[in-house]
């Protein structure tokens, strides 16, 4: 792909998610980054589909994302040829496993990545909410939440493996290994923050600012030992979002704590909600 393609990507993207796709403010991103490999289907002068492989966990891992097909050009196998580039891009740059993520409710996807051979890892959940000012005027308590560094936290959750599932950590539906490295990839753009009970890590969490077409969007996510410890975390980031002016926010956790914001009366009201897979292709050969 070319910085010429942007109009194009831009086509694309206003078909998605009701206008509110991420891919035009990341594109440039793409472009430049060494570690992504930005591939398009050209037909008749134009791009109708994308797709970026990105480089992660010390290029061991190849994460797939940002895939997308324009409506007009749908069921024409655009996306499982994007999906077969990429696994021979990476028999290529020998990486040792391809991953990505897609919503439990995406068939096609999930069709897709049965027939390029993926597995299912584990799930995940998400819950989006697009008009917070309904808690505008009395903030969600979110208790003792302290700030900390990746060191700090990757240290903490040594203490408490059964926190993180697979030892992967998941972030803006993208995934890398719980590893020191992992922890300081996120931090990049995240701020972590931590609960702690007797000195033992109860929770942890990590959120950043969003950007998103036409707005920002507060997304984190948040790992907990038990309910009380996903609340406080997940008030937090509530409290977070309104402070910075945001509508807009989505939260990422375990599966067992869907019921947990169900029956929570003080919270507001889900727009939506989805189960995201993570899929895993390992390739034949060693870094």
């Amino acid at each position: 792909m070319r910085a010429s393609d942007r109009e194009d990507i831009i086509e694309i993207s206003s078909k998605v998610w009701g206008g509110h796709d991420y891919l035009p403010s990341v594109f440039d991103e793409w472009l430049a980054s060494p570690k992504c490999h930005t591939y398009g289907v050209k037909v008749d002068g134009r791009i109708v589909a994308v797709a970026n492989l990105r480089l992660v966990d010390g290029k061991k891992t190849g994460w797939m994302e940002g895939l997308r097909v324009h409506p007009d050009y749908r069921r024409r196998g655009y996306a499982d040829l994007l999906t077969r580039h990429f696994v021979s891009l990476a028999e290529e740059l020998k990486v040792q496993r391809l991953r990505y993520t897609t919503g439990g409710n995406n068939r096609a996807s999930v069709k897709l990545a049965k027939k390029a051979g993926f597995k299912r890892f584990f799930k995940l959940s998400a819950f989006w909410h697009d008009d917070l000012s309904m808690t505008a005027g009395s903030k969600l308590p979110s208790r003792v939440i302290t700030e900390a560094t990746p060191q700090e936290v990757y240290e903490f959750s040594r203490t408490c493996r059964s926190l993180v599932p697979h030892n992967t950590l998941v972030y803006d539906w993208k995934a890398v290994d719980g590893t020191l490295r992992g922890f300081k990839e996120v931090a990049k753009d995240h701020t972590f923050y931590v609960s702690e009970k007797r000195g033992k890590l109860t929770a942890f969490s990590f959120g950043h600012l969003r950007p998103e077409s036409d707005r920002g969007r507060w997304s984190f996510t948040v790992y907990a030992s038990d309910p009380d410890s996903f609340l406080r975390h997940f008030h937090h980031h509530i409290n977070t979002a309104l402070d910075a002016g945001l509508k807009a926010t989505v939260c990422t956790c375990q599966t067992q704590f869907e019921n947990t914001l169900k029956e929570h009366e003080e919270l507001p009201k889900h727009r939506w909600k989805i189960q995201l897979i993570l899929f895993e292709k390992q390739m034949t050969h060693e870094a």
